[in-house]
């Protein structure tokens, strides 16, 4: 599966350290106890709060002393996956913040709500929170507290948790300057506080940033030097966690055999340790191994004897992987009733959580898995599922995206008319002094007078050039909003528009060509070369769209990796010319992305519309589905080629709703007819 919020980039990570594997480790200062007591508990949380209780007992109470059992009750009981009694916790943190005006306690609230909303998915939630928490604690840590004096205020182990959520939702939604940024500010604070557990962690967790970004070589070497330093610790679990990145820098650079390797040895530690959850942990991401490779049953037998601990500590979000990765093996080894099931029950549980983008990609895989085991029916119905509710999620973004533009554009309006008022407060209040000053002197107010109207001449000048502006800026607005923000090619708005405008022609013609174009295996792309290298394939894919077509033709960027071609005028012949040179100027040439020659094809799906030979007027939607249908003939019949909806056996629109209704069948049966065009190398 595709990454799932901070969860899975092909891998499952835990969310917090882990300490020692047996026994409540003991250390020298109540900070050094806590922290590790945390570390320990994501295997043991009831002994841990247990011996937590016992600890606080033990020493004098003040509120640094209450702020730091509070913070550390909390995220216990947060990676426990028990929300409410970690809500509970940060409620009293917050409490405790009020009376002693103490910022580190209401910063401490943030963090175990941040470990709320990770434990739940939410990394939005929780990297905005975390991001709020560490700018309080930076005012008391280095460099803006110079070192020594920083030594006993810098709470650097939250400050480090902090910059390690908000670079985990970095890395999850593809910005990896910033990730980097945040892990190597992490990797100082630990360096300068001495931790060698928080270097080794935060130098594997920057290995995988440079192996997402194409950086190999140092991705190696920065994961040998994190398990040097883990070997120095006498504690397994810090080599475990090493370990894992190690997997996750190898599926990065595409060298499954060393991803797998790792997590098995991971595992066996594991195991050895006693660690149950850090086992099932990674028996999680052993289950995602074995479908990646083609191995239902290894697959199968993994999520079989991982679920019983993951349920054990309520964690849902690895619940939902195993549960998704059942589905696909079952499915692998035919038993496609049960397979289905499966499919139900994780869609229902993103539903729940709102991921509608995961829900998306659950449906596509398991369409790509039903189609391999030749249930082409129920691969075509989850295909449909999937692309509305990718179109949903798309038109949600956009509106989000125009609600946030019009905010900025109100509050800049605002603004303009708060400084024109205070510039007409400042010539009242002048005109003021001038009348006084009349009385005295004539002669100083016939100057005054003299610059009055100076003024307002340039306040005149000034209102129109803002107005204009306001102008101007408005119909910039309307301009963007119609464009897609990647490859500067209209969006749906634009194409929903210019249908409208073009239905209010009074010569407005009917005759139109269709052209849905999709480029193949587009996953494949920003898996094997990262996000920066599919951005760049989309932008070059646009330009070359741009290059063959006419000039009159509408080129939309229609969702994702897909586009949609609209031409006038446009005969049957020169259809199917259209469709080859386009498959030969996305196919023939590769894409330089990330210093990479990148190979890329393309499925196609058109029609010339009113379809032949009844000429049955054809609405825009239903035009634009039958394209769409013959794009999924086209992918199903091996992609890289371009399928034409020549002609229908439909006199009257209800014969042309049926063919529409059951597509596949109508072609099986001869009453739709299908050109197809191979594309270069086929």
């Amino acid at each position: 599966m595709k990454a799932r919020a901070v969860l899975r980039t092909g891998w499952l990570c835990a969310i917090v350290l882990a300490g020692p594997a047996s026994g409540a480790p003991t250390a020298d200062t109540l900070e050094e106890r806590v922290d590790h007591l945390v570390r320990w508990s994501y295997d043991h949380p009831d002994e841990a709060l247990a011996r937590l209780r016992s600890l606080g007992r033990g020493v004098a109470a003040s509120p640094a002393r209450d702020r730091l059992l509070l913070q550390a009750a909390g995220q216990i009981e947060a990676q426990a996956g028990r929300a409410a009694k970690a809500g509970e916790h940060a409620a009293r943190l917050e409490a405790l913040s009020r009376p002693q005006q103490d910022p580190l306690a209401d910063a401490a609230a943030q963090m175990v709500r941040a470990a709320v909303a990770e434990a739940a998915s939410q990394i939005d939630v929780a990297a905005a929170l975390a991001q709020s928490a560490a700018a309080v604690y930076e005012r008391t840590c280095p460099p803006a507290v110079p070192a020594p004096a920083a030594a006993s205020d810098c709470d650097y182990r939250s400050l480090w948790r902090a910059l390690q959520i908000t670079q985990r939702r970095a890395i999850s939604v593809g910005q990896l300057t910033l990730a980097q940024q945040k892990g190597q500010r992490a990797f100082d604070l630990a360096d300068w506080a001495g931790d060698v557990y928080r270097k080794a962690f935060g130098l594997s967790t920057l290995a995988y940033v440079a192996a997402r970004d194409g950086r190999g070589d140092q991705a190696l070497r920065s994961i040998a030097q994190a398990k040097r330093m883990a070997a120095t610790l006498d504690d397994p679990l810090a080599m475990i966690r090493v370990l894992m990145n190690e997997a996750r820098v190898a599926d990065a650079r595409g060298d499954a055999g060393s991803g797998l390797r790792a997590t098995e040895e991971a595992a066996a530690l594991a195991q050895r340790a006693g660690a149950r959850r850090h086992q099932a942990l990674l028996l999680v991401n052993l289950s995602d191994s074995y479908v990646k490779q083609g191995r239902p049953a290894a697959a199968l037998r993994a999520a079989a004897q991982a679920l019983p601990t993951v349920r054990r500590f309520n964690d849902v979000r690895a619940e939902r992987v195993l549960i998704n990765n059942a589905g696909l093996a079952k499915i692998g080894l035919g038993r496609i009733a049960e397979g289905k099931q499966d499919l139900a029950a994780v869609v229902a549980l993103w539903e729940r959580s709102g991921a509608v983008a995961d829900q998306a990609w659950a449906l596509r895989e398991y369409g790509e898995a039903l189609a391999v085991a030749g249930d082409a029916r129920s691969a075509l119905d989850l295909y449909h599922r999937e692309r509305a509710l990718t179109t949903d999620a798309m038109a949600r973004n956009r509106r989000v995206v125009l609600a946030q533009m019009q905010s900025r554009y109100d509050t800049e309006a605002k603004q303009r008319s708060i400084d024109l008022l205070e510039r007409d407060n400042a010539l009242k209040t002048a005109a003021l002094a001038n009348r006084d000053l009349v009385q005295r002197v004539w002669g100083v107010a016939a100057a005054v007078m003299a610059l009055s109207v100076v003024l307002a001449v340039l306040l005149y000048r000034r209102v129109r050039e803002t107005h204009r502006l306001l102008t101007a800026n408005e119909a910039t607005l309307r301009v963007q909003s119609e464009r897609d923000a990647l490859t500067g090619l209209a969006n749906r708005r634009h194409f929903h528009a210019a249908v409208q405008a073009a239905a209010a022609e009074p010569d407005a013609s009917c005759d139109r060509t269709l052209l849905m174009v999709d480029i193949d295996h587009f996953k494949h792309i920003n898996d094997g070369h990262g996000h920066v290298a599919g951005d760049v394939v989309l932008v070059e894919v646009a330009r070359r769209l741009n290059a063959a077509v006419r000039g009159d033709d509408l080129v939309v960027r229609w969702g994702g990796e897909e586009f949609l071609i609209v031409a006038a005028k446009l005969g049957p012949e020169q259809a199917d010319q259209l469709a080859a040179r386009i498959l030969a100027s996305i196919g023939s040439t590769p894409v330089l992305a990330e210093q990479q020659a990148v190979w890329i094809t393309a499925s196609i799906g058109y029609a010339c519309f009113p379809l032949a030979p009844h000429g049955v007027p054809v609405p825009w939607e239903q035009a634009i589905n039958l394209s769409d249908m013959a794009l999924y003939v086209a992918k199903s019949q091996g992609r890289n080629r371009a399928v034409g909806l020549v002609s229908a056996s439909a006199c009257d629109a209800q014969s042309l709703r049926a063919i529409e209704g059951d597509f596949e069948r109508a072609w099986q049966e001869g009453r739709v007819t299908l050109r197809q065009t191979p594309g270069p190398g086929a």
